[in-house]
């Protein structure tokens, strides 16, 4: 009787293990993890008043799944050529073979291509845009790009984000975009004439005189509001 209660036991204990192997597996140590990532623009007369442009929008995403040893950009280095002709306008003509570049020489995996937020999507209060892509162990990361339009050489972005928790994937994850300035052009409002600096000095957050924008170090000076924020979620 004794081996017999010892033995169902066991069997009980095994069976409650199995139970949440499911779910935890979910988040665990797999090799590849699925992601829907969507940017909300924030961007609105009532959020960024000062030189508001009627004519606002976002290029198309463009970006990578890679590891720690690149960068798409970088605040403090020049941006490369591909990073400038987003910021300028908005094509990804020139960035894409930098990132299959990437890819090639084993420091990225997947590129993430999405569309952008036209005037026309913004006008009518659609303000959001998701793009899928999948990140796996050794290629972690991600960055992502998008000109904010019009301006002489801004754009929004974020560097180098990890989906990882230690070992495990992350389930969800929230973020602000910060606005960068490309260090290509010398204009000061969204709607300057063509400055163009040579050389190139380095990304830095965007930082204006009031007159110009309400940005401060990437964000709205006062209230600390991004131009817009991310939203990431796993699908798979």
């Amino acid at each position: 009787m004794k081996q017999y209660l010892f033995s169902f036991f066991v069997g009980i204990l095994f069976l409650i293990g199995g139970c949440g192997s499911d779910s935890d597996d979910f988040n665990r140590q797999s090799e590849t993890a699925t992601y829907e990532l969507t940017f909300t623009s924030n961007w609105s007369n009532t959020n960024f008043p000062t030189n508001y442009p009627n004519n606002r929008h976002f290029s198309g995403l463009i970006g990578l799944t890679h590891n720690s040893n690149v960068n798409l950009f970088k605040v403090g280095e020049l941006a490369s050529a591909g990073v400038v002709t987003v910021a300028e306008t908005g094509s990804k003509d020139d960035i894409k073979p930098e990132i299959n570049s990437v890819i090639n020489t084993g420091k990225g995996h997947t590129t993430i291509d999405g569309d952008g937020l036209s005037v026309a999507n913004l006008d009518a209060g659609e303000n959001s845009v998701t793009v899928t892509f999948t990140v796996t162990q050794d290629f972690p990361l991600i960055s992502l790009v998008t000109m904010l339009a019009p301006s002489p050489d801004w754009f929004a972005g974020i560097d180098s984000l990890s989906l990882k928790d230690g070992d495990n994937w992350l389930t969800t994850l929230s973020k602000d975009v910060k606005t960068y300035d490309a260090g290509s052009d010398d204009g000061t409002t969204f709607t300057a004439n063509n400055a163009p600096l040579t050389p190139h000095v380095n990304i830095s957050l965007l930082t204006s005189e009031r007159t110009d924008t309400d940005f401060e170090n990437g964000l709205h000076y006062s209230n600390g509001l991004p131009i817009g924020t991310i939203a990431i979620k796993r699908i798979e």
